[in-house]
C-alpha cells in the first residue's frame, strides 16, 4: 500500500470513523523503566520482589544483583546503543539480567539455547552484541564476551558510572519470524514500555499485587510479567513446574502464593477450562485470581465466558498488539455481552489505531481495513534491516493522528457500531500457532534449502482442536520424509517445524503458475492417513477404539499405526488428550505420561491400569505359535569353493551400515542389501545415504547392491524370480535389521522381529543350506545382571519384561531350532553399542546419545551413578563380518556375547560434555527434568522424556531407563577370543574414543526422527 501525502492530508480519519484514540495522559518526559524500578526499590527495599522455587528475593536483593550485572557489563564496554544477548534458562537469572542490562544503558535480547545452532549463529552475526549473559557461549562461539549471572548471596557492588538510558533509547529486542528465512529483530524503546506499564498501573493496580510469570522468556508477554510488578512494589512468582501445561503445579502455585494476576494464551485457556469442567473441585485453587489477560491469538467466546462463570468476580481482559509496538496496545475488558465475538477493544492511553484500505483511505465503521498503530507505543523497527523497517513503519500524513510514523500491523479489522475494534484476519502469510507468530514464508524458505526439494508450500490445518503446520512438497526420489523432518528440525525452532509432511508428485498450480492453495487445503482432510471410521482399526467398544476416536475428534489425526509425535502430536495436543481421557475414562494422567506412551496401544495400557504405566514387573505370554518352526526338510550344502553372496538385512541402520562397510572392505564376496524401499534405485540411495552418514566415502565401499524388499511380507516382498535367485546365489545371511523400540508391546514388533526372522530362517534352511547370523540383545535375559552364558537360552527360561526384548528372545528360539535342524546359525548379542572408535559416529537414535545431546542443548547435566558397557560399533561390525567367513565355524553354543570388558561411568561421559566456557554444570534431577519438559515441543526432547524416570520414581537412579551395564553377569569368553584372533583392541583407548565422540556430538544438530526408535539396549 502506498500512502500519498496529498491524499492523506486531505482526509480526516476521525470524521470517517477510522480512528480510535486512547486517552491523552501526561508521562514524565525523562523517565525510563530503570527509573520506575529504582523508585520501587527506594520505597519498598525489604518487600518481597520475587518468589522462586529456591526461596525469595527482596527489592534490596534484586537491586544488588542487578547492579552486579550492570558492573560486569560496564567492565566490558556494554552501554547505551548496544545489545546484550540473554542466553539463560533460569527465569530468576533472566529477570536479574534484564534489570542489569537496562541499568548499563544497553538493550537486552532474549535467546533460547534450544534454537538450532545455525539459526543462533546467524542472529548473533546480524545483532553484533556487546556481550552475552549466560553460563556458556552460544553455539559456534561468540566474539562478544560471555558473562555469567550470579543470583546467590554476595557483597554489594556500587552501580557503575554508566550513562543511564534515555526514554528514546532501545530497551529490548525480540526476534520474530520473517518471510525471507531470516528472523526479524524488532527493537522497542523505553518510552513505549513506560507508557504501557503506567497505563497498566492506572487500570489494574488493585489487581496486580502478586503476578504469576508463565510465559517463555522469548515471548514479549514475559516482559510485563517480570518487570511491571517491580515498577510498583508488587511480587513476581516464578513457578516450579514442568511447563505451562503442568496444570497441577500451576494451580497449586496460584493457590499457595495467592496469585492475583496472570495471563494465558487462548489455546492454553481452552485446556484449563476443560480441566476445570472435569474437576470442579479444583476451582477453589484459583480463588485468589482477580485479573487474567488473554492474547496472542483469537480467543473462543464460549471458553472465556465459561471461565468467567466458574470464577465469579474474576476480570478477563483481551489484549492485542504486535511485538513491534511495546507488547500490547489495545485492551478490552470482556463482559457478559461478548458471547458471539470478543473485541480487540480500545487503544491504551497515548496510542491510536487507524484503519486504512488498500489505497490508503480511511475505512468507515463496519468496513474492513488494515490496522495501523500510532503513538508512543511504536518501536524503532528492525535492527540492521532498513528495507523491512521502511515497509511497515510508514510516514504518518493523516490529520489528527499523533506521531510521525504509522506501523502497518498486517492485521485486518473493523470498527463496530459501539466503537470497538474487531479482528478479521491477516494480510500476509503470518499465522498464530499456540500463541507463537509464525511466518509461513520463513518455514518454506528453511525447508527448501534441503537439496532435492522441488516445490514446497506450508499451510495451517485447523481441523483438529489445535492448529498445526502441514508441509506439502515434491522432491527427488532420494529425499525422504525423515530427512526433510530432520533438516527442518536442524534449521528452525521447534514451534516452526511442520507437524506433518505430505509428499506429492507435483504441487497443483493455478493458471498464473502459483501454487493452488485451495486444492491443497481440500487435501488437508486426508493428511493424517486413513480417514476411515476410527473404531474400524480396533475391536468395537475397546479402549483402543475409543482412544482412536478421541485422536480423530480432538487432534484431527486418523491413522493409528504410528506414534503420537510422528503424526504431528505436540505437548499441547497431549494436554488436550489428558482432559479428554479423564472425561472418557475417569483416569488422571500427566502430559509426560502421554508423551512417553505415544501409541494408541500404550495409551490404552495407561487407561486400563488407571494411571501412569509403571515399569513392567511381569511379561505377558507369547503366542505358542510364534515359538514353533516347521521342519525345514532336506537341503544340500553349497559346492566347495563357492561361498555364495551375503544377504545383509538392516544395511541402513547404525550397526548394519558398519557391517556393510566391514564386508565391503574385505571385497571377497558380493553383498546384497535388503532394504525397505519403493524400488531398487531408492533402496540403493538409502544405503548410500547411510554409509555417507556413517563417515564412509563413496569409493571406500564397493561390491554391494541393493534389493527393495520388506521383512514383514511373505518371501520378503520379492517376486518369485527374485526369491529363487536368493535361494541359488546367497550363501550367508546377516540379520542386522528389525524394529528397535523398547516402548512398544510385543504384538507391535512381532511382524518384523519374529515373522521376518522366521522367513530368513526358512531361506537359510531350504534347498541349499546357508549360514545365518542374527543380531540380538543382552536384554533377552529375564532381569538385568542375571547370568547370561554364550549359549542359546532354554525355551523355559524367564521371558524378559519389555516387548522388544521379548521379540528378540523369541527370535533366538527360532535360531536355536534352526541350528538343531542343521542350519549353521549363530546369534550375536549386543549391549549399548558405542560410537565408531575412529570417527566418533554415534547411534543417533540411542537413548544415551539423545540424552547427551539434550544436555548440550540445555547447558546442564543430571546426576547419575550408572555405568554403561562400551563396545565400539566398528569392533562389533568386524566380529560379525568375521563370522561370515566360510572357513570359520559357528561359535560353539551358537552365541557370542559381543560386550567388551570395562564399562564406563555415565557421569564421566556427561562430565566431558562442554561448551566454550567449560564443562556442563550438574544440577539436581528435578531441575534437569523441568528444563527438559519446558523444551518438550522439540521431537528429540520428547523422546528423551519418554525414557527418563519421573521425579517420584522408585528407582535409585533417575537414568535407569536410558541405559544399563550389559557387562554385569555376561559371559564374554568366546567373544574375547574372537576379538584377540582379529587383533581388535576392544578393551583399550576408552578416553580417546570418548573424546572423539564428544567432539563429533557437539557439532551435530538434534535429530527429528520419524518413528520412536528408543532403545535402552541396542539400536540395529
Amino acid at each position: 500500500m502506498k500512502i500519498s501525502a496529498t491524499d492523506g492530508a486531505s482526509r480526516s480519519p476521525a470524521e470517517v470513523g477510522a480512528l480510535l484514540t486512547g486517552p491523552v495522559r501526561p508521562r514524565p518526559v525523562d523517565m525510563t523503566v530503570v527509573d520506575l524500578v529504582d523508585r520501587s526499590v527506594r520505597r519498598h527495599p525489604d518487600a518481597v520482589a520475587v518468589v522462586h522455587p529456591a526461596g525469595a528475593l527482596t527489592y534490596r536483593d534484586v537491586d544488588r544483583l542487578a547492579d552486579t550485572v550492570a558492573a560486569d557489563l560496564h567492565a566490558v564496554g556494554a552501554g547505551r546503543g548496544g545489545f546484550v544477548v540473554l542466553l539463560l534458562d533460569d527465569p530468576v537469572e533472566i529477570l536479574v539480567a534484564m534489570l542489569g542490562t537496562m541499568r548499563s544503558g544497553a538493550a537486552f535480547v532474549p535467546f533460547d539455547r534450544a534454537w538450532p545452532a545455525q539459526r543462533q549463529a546467524r542472529m548473533l552475526t546480524g545483532l553484533g552484541p556487546a556481550a552475552v549473559l549466560g553460563p556458556h557461549p552460544p553455539p559456534g562461539g561468540s566474539a562478544a564476551p560471555v558473562i555469567g549471572v550470579r543470583i546467590g548471596p554476595g557483597p554489594a557492588r556500587a552501580r557503575p558510572p554508566a550513562t543511564p538510558p534515555r526514554p528514546g533509547d532501545p530497551i529490548y529486542a525480540f526476534f520474530t519470524s520473517g518471510s525471507t528465512g531470516l528472523p526479524k529483530c524488532a527493537v522497542n524503546l523505553h518510552r513505549g514500555l513506560v507508557n504501557r506499564f503506567l497505563s497498566m498501573t492506572e487500570r489494574f493496580a488493585a489487581d496486580g499485587d502478586v503476578v504469576l510469570q508463565n510465559s517463555a522468556h522469548t515471548f514479549d508477554s514475559s516482559i510485563w510479567q517480570l518487570l511491571w510488578p517491580l515498577t510498583r512494589g508488587a511480587t513476581v512468582v516464578i513457578p516450579d513446574r514442568g511447563g505451562i501445561l503442568d496444570f497441577d503445579a500451576t494451580l497449586a502455585q496460584i493457590h499457595r502464593h495467592g496469585v492475583t494476576m496472570t495471563d494465558f494464551v487462548p489455546s492454553i485457556l481452552d485446556l484449563l477450562v476443560e480441566r476445570l469442567r472435569g474437576r470442579p473441585q479444583d476451582r477453589h485453587l484459583l480463588a485468589s485470581l482477580r485479573q487474567v489477560f488473554i492474547g496472542g491469538e483469537a480467543a473462543k467466546p464460549h471458553t472465556v465466558q465459561a471461565f468467567r462463570r466458574m470464577l465469579p468476580g474474576l476480570r478477563v481482559t483481551n489484549t492485542y498488539g504486535p511485538t513491534e509496538a511495546s507488547i500490547g496496545s489495545v485492551f478490552h475488558a470482556v463482559g457478559d455481552a461478548d458471547r458471539q465475538a470478543i473485541p480487540l477493544g480500545l487503544p491504551l492511553p497515548n496510542t491510536s489505531v487507524l484503519l486504512l484500505d488498500e489505497h490508503g483511505d480511511p475505512t468507515p465503521p463496519g468496513v474492513v481495513g488494515e490496522i495501523h498503530l500510532a503513538g508512543v507505543c511504536l518501536g524503532a523497527g528492525y535492527h540492521g534491516d532498513a528495507e523491512r523497517t521502511a515497509q511497515v513503519f510508514v510516514p504518518n500524513t493523516y490529520a489528527g493522528v499523533p506521531g510521525d510514523l504509522l506501523y502497518r500491523t498486517g492485521d485486518f479489522g473493523w470498527v463496530r457500531e459501539d466503537g470497538l475494534l474487531m479482528f478479521s484476519g491477516r494480510r500476509d502469510a503470518q499465522v498464530q500457532i499456540a500463541g507463537v507468530r509464525v511466518d509461513l514464508g520463513e518455514v518454506e524458505h528453511a525447508v527448501t534449502t534441503l537439496p532435492g526439494l522441488r516445490q514446497v508450500k506450508v499451510l495451517v490445518d485447523e481441523a483438529g482442536a489445535t492448529a498445526a503446520l502441514v508441509c506439502f512438497y515434491s522432491a527427488d526420489r532420494g529425499v525422504t520424509e525423515a530427512a526433510l523432518r530432520e533438516h527442518a528440525g536442524a534449521t528452525l525452532p521447534g514451534a516452526l517445524v511442520p507437524a506433518r509432511f505430505v509428499r506429492l508428485a507435483a504441487l497443483p498450480l493455478l493458471a498464473n503458475g502459483k501454487v493452488d492453495q485451495e486444492r491443497l487445503r481440500r487435501r488437508l482432510t486426508g493428511v493424517g492417513g486413513r480417514t476411515a471410521d476410527a473404531g474400524a482399526a480396533y475391536p468395537p467398544e475397546s479402549v483402543e477404539a475409543r482412544i482412536a476416536g478421541i485422536w480423530t475428534r480432538v487432534l484431527g489425526l486418523s491413522t493409528y499405526d504410528d506414534g503420537f509425535s510422528t503424526l504431528g502430536g505436540t505437548s499441547l495436543g497431549a494436554a488436550r488428550l489428558t482432559v479428554e481421557f479423564e472425561r472418557a475414562f475417569g483416569v488422571r494422567l500427566d502430559v509426560r505420561d502421554l508423551l512417553r506412551a505415544a501409541t494408541i496401544p500404550a495409551q490404552a495400557a495407561l487407561v486400563r491400569r488407571g494411571g501412569p504405566l509403571p515399569p513392567p514387573t511381569a511379561a505377558p505370554g507369547v503366542p505358542a505359535g510364534d515359538l514353533r518352526l516347521d521342519d525345514l526338510g532336506p537341503a544340500r550344502a553349497r559346492r566347495a569353493g563357492d561361498p555364495g553372496a551375503i544377504l545383509l538385512v538392516g544395511a541402513t541402520g547404525f550397526i548394519g551400515s558398519q557391517v556393510l562397510a566391514a564386508l565391503a572392505t574385505r571385497g571377497d564376496r558380493p553383498v546384497v542389501c535388503l532394504v525397505r524401499a519403493t524400488d531398487d534405485e531408492a533402496a540403493r540411495h538409502r544405503v548410500a545415504t547411510a554409509l555417507a552418514a556413517a563417515g564412509h566415502r563413496r569409493g571406500e565401499t564397493c561390491g554391494w547392491s541393493a534389493l527393495a524388499g520388506d521383512l514383514t511380507r511373505p518371501q520378503l516382498g520379492l517376486t518369485p524370480r527374485q526369491w529363487r535367485r536368493l535361494h541359488r546365489e546367497v550363501g550367508t545371511i546377516v540379520d542386522a535389521g528389525g524394529h528397535v523400540d523398547t516402548l512398544r508391546d510385543y504384538a507391535d514388533l512381532r511382524a518384523t522381529n519374529v515373522h521376518g526372522l522366521r522367513t530368513l530362517v526358512r531361506l537359510a534352511g531350504t534347498h541349499i543350506r546357508k549360514r545365518l547370523i542374527s543380531l540380538s540383545t543382552t536384554t533377552v535375559r529375564g532381569a538385568a545382571g542375571t547370568p547370561l552364558a554364550e549359549s542359546f537360552l532354554a525355551p523355559w527360561s524367564t521371558l524378559p519384561a519389555d516387548g522388544y526384548s521379548q521379540s528378540k528372545w523369541v527370535g533366538e528360539q527360532l535360531v536355536r531350532v534352526a541350528a538343531e535342524q542343521g542350519v549353521p546359525a549363530a546369534v550375536v548379542r549386543l549391549g549399548e553399542v558405542a560410537p565408531h572408535s575412529r570417527t566418533g559416529h554415534a547411534n543417533p537414535r540411542s537413548s544415551l546419545t539423545m540424552l547427551m545431546r539434550l544436555c548440550l542443548r540445555l547447558g546442564v547435566r543430571p546426576p547419575t551413578c550408572l555405568r554403561v558397557d562400551w563396545t565400539p560399533v566398528d569392533v562389533v561390525a568386524r566380529m560379525v563380518a568375521a563370522l561370515t567367513e566360510p572357513h570359520r565355524p559357528v561359535p560353539p553354543g551358537g552365541v557370542l556375547n559381543a560386550v567388551a570388558p570395562g564399562s564406563v561411568p555415565v557421569a564421566d561421559l556427561l562430565s566431558r560434555l562442554r561448551t566454550g566456557s567449560g564443562a556442563l554444570p550438574e544440577v539436581p534431577y528435578d531441575r534437569f527434568l523441568d528444563r527438559a519438559a519446558d523444551a518438550v515441543g522439540d521431537d528429540e526432547t520428547a523422546r528423551c522424556l519418554a525414557v527418563l524416570r519421573p521425579r517420584n520414581a522408585a528407582e535409585s537412579d533417575p537414568l535407569a531407563g536410558v541405559c544399563h551395564d550389559a557387562l554385569v553377569g555376561t559371559d564374554t569368553i568366546r567373544a574375547a577370543r574372537l576379538a584377540r584372533e582379529l587383533g581388535l583392541a576392544w578393551d583399550t583407548g576408552r578416553g580417546r574414543e570418548i573424546d572423539t565422540m564428544i567432539d563429533r556430538l557437539v557439532g551435530t544438530p538434534p535429530l527429528s526422527v520419524d518413528r520412536s526408535h528408543l532403545s535402552s539396549a541396542t539400536a540395529q
